[in-house]
């Protein structure tokens, strides 16, 4: 906890400078040794921010944690991280210091009201300039609940210095493309407990792709369900996409994902799971449209499920990378400098007089919120963000929001806003009926810099045939990275 709160300060403190920081990908393991249940692998991806300090580096970003093996297929826990690594003399090796707070939980699991933490300390290899392994002693706990365990934590890291804030002449720059996906899931009761016939389920992806070669991309995939018989079903993945042949206006894919997926009672025992994918794109300038075909199911659970997918794809490129190495270019002529909006803080759900799915009486719920916004418009931004839960008693609930946002008034160093947001939730027996809903919002924001602000706002959250409708609070953070782009 001290670890998070010393680099989240001197984050803060840099808010009113455009520091140059690098990019970072982090995954490791830890097997939590559990008294009363199986015990719980999980899997832990970080998305980091960097910024070397001579002898020593700053990282802070967001993590997920994702049950793989276990009891427990669709625990996750979402949160913030941070990591400090001193390098030590004459050796290719750091010592790190790692520590994280988050929320979450889910399929069944003792969360409590979801509140977790971890701090760790280890070694960190140097492999290359990019790649290091990391080895940690790690102690993670979820301190309301009846999750907690000291365990060795391995993985890697790869990441490169200079992508945000940095200088044109240091860029490097890579093919990328940022996807909404919608898919039809033919489901039957071998897939969940809920079910008792067939059942055609509507499911929502948001995935991002990087170029690693001309034909072959890495790929990581979010996705939820949007149904009132598995609401709270969720699924993280990443993996490979290979395209054997292309053509100016379409081309063929073959896709490959690992990762987990549970929740909303779906039979996916631990979580480990797998997706195979085979589609047509079909291309129009720097938009995509892919119809794809593909089977989803889980390893030792009785999850298997074949869909049919449609997605819309934005194509760019920019110095952006998260794992591919780009290519220096000779001119950045079509260029432009665009910025990512990266958002911390904190919700508060106020809620509504009505019972919940256990038939009591809905508490008052804290979430924590992480959040990115992107201009596509002189006067619009569009939005992704997440809220998990960390107070009062729902540890199981999460949502994932796509929205918009345009300024209603300027003054001075004020701008009132107004967002407009889609939500997918689900878990902890909140009643949110197809796990769809809306969210209108009322935002003021203060501007330290032109990079930096401190926003409040307020908001009214309604789901499609649930009765969960509460007043959200919210304030957080907000940080300006700049990259460029085409």
């Amino acid at each position: 906890m001290r670890i998070l709160f010393t680099i989240s300060l001197f984050f803060v403190v840099q808010l009113k400078a455009q520091v140059d920081l690098g990019l970072e990908y982090q995954r490791n393991v830890e097997c939590i040794r559990l008294s009363d249940f199986e015990d719980l692998l999980l899997s832990n991806s970080s998305f980091l921010f960097t910024k070397p300090m001579g002898p020593y580096r700053l990282a802070y970003g967001l993590e997920i944690q994702e049950a793989i093996i276990g009891q427990f297929g669709g625990f996750y826990v979402f949160g913030l991280t941070s990591d400090i690594d001193f390098k030590l003399n004459k050796f290719p090796v750091s010592l790190n210091l790692n520590g994280f707070v988050g929320g979450g939980g889910g399929a069944g699991a003792p969360d409590g009201s979801g509140l977790a933490y971890r701090y760790a300390i280890g070694l960190k290899g140097q492999l290359s300039q990019n790649f290091n392994l990391l080895a940690r002693y790690s102690i993670y706990d979820l301190p309301t609940g009846n999750i907690a365990g000291s365990q060795v934590q391995l993985g890697f890291s790869y990441g490169y210095k200079s992508i945000f804030n940095s200088d044109v002449n240091n860029v490097r720059l890579a093919k990328q493309s940022v996807s909404i996906q919608s898919l039809f899931v033919d489901l039957d009761r071998y897939d969940s407990e809920r079910l008792d016939e067939n059942y055609r389920s509507k499911f929502i992806s948001v995935e991002y792709a990087t170029h690693f070669t001309e034909n072959i991309e890495g790929l990581i995939r979010l996705q939820a369900a949007i149904s009132s018989q598995i609401d709270g079903f969720m699924a993280y993945y990443s993996g490979l996409s290979y395209t054997p042949f292309k053509h100016k206006y379409f081309a063929l894919k073959f896709s490959s994902l690992i990762g987990s997926c549970g929740g909303g009672a779906m039979n996916t025992s631990g979580g480990f799971a797998y997706l195979l994918e085979t589609g047509i794109d079909f291309n129009l300038s720097n938009k995509t449209i892919s119809l794809s075909k593909g089977h989803n199911a889980s390893y030792a659970g009785t999850f298997s499920a074949n869909y049919l997918q449609l997605s819309l794809k934005y194509n760019f490129e920019s110095n952006l990378r998260l794992g591919a190495y780009g290519k220096k270019v000779d001119s950045y002529d079509g260029f432009k400098q665009n910025y990512i909006g990266v958002k911390t803080g904190i919700q508060v759900h106020k809620s509504p007089n009505a019972l919940d799915r256990n038939s009591l009486i809905y508490e008052n719920m804290t979430l924590m919120y992480f959040g990115l916004a992107h201009q596509i418009h002189n006067k619009i931004d569009i939005l992704g963000e997440t809220r998990w839960a960390m107070g009062g008693d729902y540890g199981a609930y999460a949502e994932g929001i796509i929205g918009f946002s345009t300024p209603i008034i300027n003054f001075n160093k004020f701008t009132l806003i107004a967002p407009v947001q889609m939500v997918i939730a689900g878990g902890g027996g909140i009643d949110v009926g197809k796990g769809f809903g809306i969210q209108l919002n009322l935002s003021a924001d203060y501007h330290f810099t032109k990079s930096s602000s401190l926003s409040f706002s307020v908001g009214k959250l309604n789901f499609i045939d649930g009765n969960y409708t509460p007043l959200s609070f919210n304030i957080n953070i907000k940080q300006n990275l700049f990259f460029y782009s085409k």
